[in-house]
């Protein structure tokens, strides 16, 4: 019997795999796809908001108990983290972070990786030291002999999106980071995702996995959403950019992460 499909998600911090995969998740749990996180650190360095409960000292194993609860919010059991240190990835050992991703691979022996794409979506150096990791981990994961041929996707926000949330901020009176700020992020040229899911069908499923994250929701990103049903629009679609195997031209968009198993 052919063991299941895995779809596996490699991020920096807590939350960062529900804003890139909750939907996904959602579609794909129930279907029999297995789902696996890794995240590098345990968001020490992330917001405390008010009235979560959390302090800075007990942040590390609140953080990880709130994304271990969105997780299971979307039947995602597997869940595992890095020691890596919130706000320091960047100048942790890449030879290590490396490895980290790679003895993750192994054991969960995924069929398909979504990484952040390599400019962080939000700019973050924490994000791009995980997707160059990832990246060169992967690339030691695919070569060797796997009954299936792993696949390669970036997670990303198309920039029309990222400009049309920020104006919805704008006239909401949430300050977003803007474009040119540490943390803004540009977007992902439209014309560059591969894979587009709508996940508007489990969207509110998705909004719910993101609520868990209560240390994050003073976050202005967060408060846009819960005014006016916000989350709605943001968690209707995911978007893709498939890495490897290299997608030709010709080939259609995928509305699957799975779509290219013949047995998905």
């Amino acid at each position: 019997m052919a063991r299941p499909l895995t779809v596996a998600g490699i991020f920096a911090h807590p939350d960062d795999e529900t804003w890139s995969l909750a939907g996904s998740f959602a579609l794909l749990v129930p279907k029999g796809v297995r789902g696996a996180v890794w995240t590098a650190t345990r968001g020490q360095a992330g917001q405390i908001a008010e009235g979560s409960g959390a302090t800075r000292e007990t942040m590390p194993e609140v953080r990880e108990a709130e994304e271990r609860a969105a997780m299971a919010v979307l039947g995602v059991e597997r869940v595992a983290f890095g020691e890596f240190v919130d706000g320091e990835v960047e100048g942790a050992d890449r030879d290590a972070l490396t490895t980290a991703v790679h003895r993750f691979l192994e054991r969960e022996q995924p069929d398909v990786v979504v990484t952040m794409e390599p400019g962080g979506v939000t700019a973050h150096p924490d994000h791009m030291a995980v997707t160059a990791a990832t990246q060169a981990a992967f690339g030691a994961y695919v070569a060797a002999p796997r009954a299936r041929e792993a696949r390669f996707y970036y997670w990303g926000v198309p920039v029309s999106d990222m400009a049309s949330w920020r104006e919805l901020g704008r006239t909401s009176g949430y300050a977003l980071p803007g474009a040119d700020d540490p943390y803004g992020g540009h977007g992902t040229p439209d014309d560059h995702f591969t894979c587009v899911v709508d996940t508007s069908g489990v969207a509110e499923q998705a909004y719910r996995a993101l609520c868990r994250h209560r240390t994050q929701a003073g976050d202005p990103w967060y408060q846009l959403l819960a005014q006016r049903d916000n989350w709605r629009a943001v968690f209707a679609r995911s978007r893709f950019v498939r890495v490897h195997p290299a997608p030709r031209p010709s080939d259609p968009v995928e509305a699957s992460l799975v779509e290219g198993f013949s047995d998905a």
